[in-house]
């Protein structure tokens, strides 16, 4: 079979590696602490849940949703974003809802690379990036090292000439934020560089801790356009629900992109979505919210200190999910031996050059089982 250029320059996909080496462990009856995706292991809090049920019953849940979203939910989107950022956004030309961060970060390279162009990418960053934004566009995607030296902020002037610079903060998979004086370089870059699309993937902004709240970049610049996920605010990856909020030509070219690649998130997904940032006091989240957040501190607290006393080099972080620990030259060695012993980590390198000698650990997993996990990790 002959398959096209573009997609015969994708390397694997990361998690499709560990998920056949799972596979055969389990079938080998190994009993796996997997740590490598980042799937939530908690529930949704009823009020979403019940929410679902309650729009699955609304008389148009079964019609085609517009692709820019249903127009309530999109009000209710503002009135969150307001709040939470104290930005105001138009509901009818600033906000598209997306099936999934994901969907929206990937579809919408297509309407501004063209083949030969150049995506500044965070490496390590997010493979969706330098993948399916770039390769699958057959653009050249350009890293910008993210170095612990550096607190994991990138040197824009390397982004220069580039058609799209993505950022990420919160940041996958270091775990690292960016302090205010960096969003302020990055609008002062907007202004400079109108050549280029800056991309703010902010799927991370409500998974924060100890005091830390994570800004949006539309604070700081409108020129831009930023990516919001529901998928771990409220533990629900697999209804694949987010929206995208933004400079309004580049709203209205994504939402007009969209008609012609899918039909839209199904509306009482979106419905349930509205109901829970509803349930937000200004920029406070639900008391659901913020005991999951607790939970989250609570494991990273404990894998964070467990690794330290293993001699691994870890960021400390104040948001998401993930661990980001420094584990040698060559982290397979690491990897490997830690599968043998049921313990699923992710290599650094899936994410970048800059990620070798990393691994990632989720926190995706309940406590007892974290602490099962450092135990075998303990006699590596």
């Amino acid at each position: 079979m002959n398959f096209a250029n573009r997609y015969l320059a994708l390397p694997p996909y990361l998690f499709a590696g560990l998920e056949r080496k799972a596979a055969a462990l389990r079938a080998r009856g190994v009993d796996l602490i997997d740590l490598g995706i980042g799937d939530p292991d908690l529930p949704p809090p009823d009020f979403f849940m019940n929410a679902l049920h309650e729009h699955l019953q609304d008389e148009d849940a079964h019609f085609y949703p517009s692709s820019q979203g249903d127009a309530d939910v999109r009000k209710k989107v503002a009135r969150w974003f307001r709040g939470r950022f104290g930005v105001e956004l138009d509901p009818d030309d600033e906000i598209c809802i997306l099936i999934g961060a994901k969907e929206g970060l990937a579809n919408f390279s297509r309407v501004l690379v063209n083949p030969g162009d150049r995506v500044g990418v965070p490496d390590p960053g997010y493979p969706v990036y330098s993948q399916a934004a770039a390769l699958l566009n057959d653009a050249i995607p350009i890293a910008l090292p993210l170095q612990p030296g550096k607190d994991f902020i990138p040197d824009l002037t390397k982004a220069i000439g580039c058609r799209i610079l993505f950022l990420n903060y919160p940041n996958n998979p270091t775990g690292a934020t960016a302090p205010s004086e960096f969003f302020i370089s990055v609008a002062d870059f907007c202004e400079a560089h109108p050549e280029t699309v800056v991309i703010h993937d902010a799927a991370y902004s409500e998974m924060t801790f100890g005091g830390y709240r994570a800004p949006s970049l539309l604070q700081f610049t409108r020129n831009t356009i930023e990516f919001f996920s529901m998928s771990k605010l409220f533990n629900a990856t697999g209804f694949r629900i987010g929206f995208a909020v933004g400079k309004p030509e580049l709203i209205k070219a994504l939402a007009s992109l969209k008609a012609q690649l899918d039909s839209g998130a199904p509306l009482f997904i979106q419905r349930a979505m509205a109901e829970g940032l509803s349930r937000y006091n200004g920029a406070d989240p639900p008391p659901e919210v913020r005991s999951n957040l607790d939970e989250y501190a609570r494991r990273r607290k404990l894998v964070e200190d467990k690794l330290m006393g293993f001699g691994w080099v870890v960021v400390k972080s104040q948001a998401t999910f993930y661990v980001w620990a420094k584990v040698g030259d060559e982290e397979f060695k690491v990897i490997d031996a830690a599968m043998e012993k049921g313990v699923i980590l992710t290599p650094g390198r899936g994410f970048g050059k800059n990620g070798i000698g990393y691994v990632r650990l989720a926190l995706s997993q309940p406590y007892h089982r974290l602490e099962e996990a450092m135990n075998r990790l303990s006699t590596l």
